[in-house]
């Protein structure tokens, strides 16, 4: 009898250690990504390059402080922090099967290296973030900072892929071909406003306005971001449209905008979706739009 349960359980091993073999070599990074940071950042390939603590596991995304992390895939998070070095982390479980970890999430409450946040919801994490919970693809996760080692120098977020075994691969292919989002989406679906500052005009069209931004406000967030591209808006059939000027705001009309003028722009309320993340043009719509004025 012992010889028959020694023979199953030797079954039932062999089994399971087939079946997350399976897993493992099936994991892989899904086509459709996000990048892991909203706004202007810039990064290289430095996956391996040696550090005091061994080859570099991930690629650093260097960045302003408080800009919005984002999920790089739908999946499960996990809050982890080092109380010696003060390093705000995160791991991303990937519903593939993938883990990405985010790592130097920022501790401060100014805009200067205080280190007075900790590694707080609202200052590394996004607000109301639980261990355990499960987050759409763009969905806001932390904020950008310098917590750990990376303390007193340049913001950045270490981002690093990691197979199911635990083993680290080389992020900067995904990262390439990552889609660089618009806005980071929150957790609510409660709909939303995007608030476009000292923006450019690049051109106006019949019911619509190509602009240049320069600084994005998400309605529900408090904090604003730095991201230049160009986005085309429709304009509401109900827009309010005003020119600043010295006598105050007047009225004005679509074609009164000239190329390389100044604007701040207010949308129509929208629900989040991956569409308006990624911001095609026309998808969303101008409601508010006061020219000469950042």
């Amino acid at each position: 009898m012992r010889s028959h349960r020694t023979t199953a359980r030797g079954l039932l091993f062999l089994l399971l250690v087939g079946a997350f073999a399976g897993t493992a070599k099936a994991a892989t990074v899904p086509a459709v990504i996000a990048f892991p940071v909203v706004g202007n950042v810039t990064f290289t390939d430095d996956f391996g390059a040696p550090r005091p603590q061994g080859p570099h596991q991930g690629n650093d995304i260097m960045s302003l402080r408080h800009q919005p992390a984002v999920a790089f895939e739908a999946g499960k998070v996990e809050k982890h922090f080092r109380t010696l070095a003060g390093n705000c982390m995160l791991y991303l479980h990937g519903a593939s099967g993938m883990t990405y970890v985010y790592i130097h999430l920022n501790n401060d409450l100014t805009a200067a290296n205080d280190n007075l946040g900790g590694c707080k919801n609202g200052v590394a994490y996004a607000p109301g973030l639980a261990t355990g919970q499960s987050v759409r693809r763009g969905q806001l996760v932390g904020y950008v900072g310098d917590s750990g080692d990376a303390n007193g120098g340049m913001p950045h977020l270490h981002f690093e892929v990691r197979r199911p075994t635990g083993v680290a691969i080389d992020p900067y292919p995904y990262l390439l071909r990552a889609t660089r989002l618009l806005y980071p989406q929150p957790a609510s679906v409660v709909p939303i406003y995007l608030v476009f500052r000292k923006a450019k005009v690049v051109a106006v069209g019949d019911g619509t306005i190509t602009i240049a931004t320069r600084r994005i406000r998400v309605s529900s967030q408090t904090t604003s971001y730095p991201l230049q591209r160009t986005l085309v808006l429709t304009v509401s059939t109900g827009a309010i449209i005003e020119r600043s000027t010295t006598s105050g705001r007047l009225v004005a009309t679509l074609a009164s905008a000239s190329v390389g003028m100044v604007t701040r722009i207010s949308t129509l309320t929208f629900a989040p979706s991956w569409a308006t993340q990624r911001g095609g043009a026309g998808v969303l719509s101008a409601n508010r739009i006061l020219l000469g004025a950042g």
